[in-house]
């Protein structure tokens, strides 16, 4: 039973990983590394930041019409999206590419108050996407709500957030 158990998991790891990895590479994204169930992506600074939105729309889409695993076994998805120059924190050869910098810290501090299904993303990767449409557009396509954290080391701060649902994602991607 142990050994079942265990092989489901490592299924379902696999193929969570596998389905980030496409929806991030189908947006021109980098999986940079994992971090057990959790996935790190970047993406090049003339990627449209709505872009990055709609990946991760996509990727709570995907997994909750995800037929493989539904009921107790279903993959949950979480998404924490920020903005900004990171740099080359790599320390081993073999890792090329290995983002350090303000940005990553507070994704990881976003995606630790972020709930299953919801998408929570900082002041600045909103003040990014404002440079292409206005408040009142974004506001209209993605209804996102907005509440201050106090996000360890990072003071109080707004949060942005969209809790989603499989039709809203829908009719929000297309």
């Amino acid at each position: 039973q142990k050994n079942q158990t265990e092989f489901i998991w490592v299924i379902r790891q696999l193929l969570f990983l596998q389905r980030v990895a496409e929806f991030v590479k189908k947006r021109n994204g980098i999986v940079v590394k994992t971090i057990g169930d959790e996935v790190m992506a970047i993406f090049q600074a003339s990627t449209l930041p709505e872009d990055v939105l709609k990946c991760a729309i996509e990727l709570i889409q995907g997994f909750d019409n995800f037929k493989l695993f539904q009921g107790g076994e279903k993959i949950e998805v979480k998404v924490s999206i920020d903005f900004g120059f990171t740099y080359n924190g790599s320390i081993i050869e073999a890792v090329t590419y290995d983002p350090i910098g303000t940005p990553v810290d507070r994704c990881a501090r976003l995606n630790s108050i972020t709930k299953n299904n919801e998408i929570t993303f900082s002041q600045d990767f909103l003040s990014t996407m404002l440079t292409n449409s206005s408040e009142a557009e974004l506001l209209s396509k993605y209804g996102y709500t907005s509440r201050l954290e106090d996000m360890k080391g990072i003071e109080n701060t707004n949060v942005f957030s969209i809790f989603t649902s499989i039709k809203e994602s829908q009719e929000r991607v297309a």
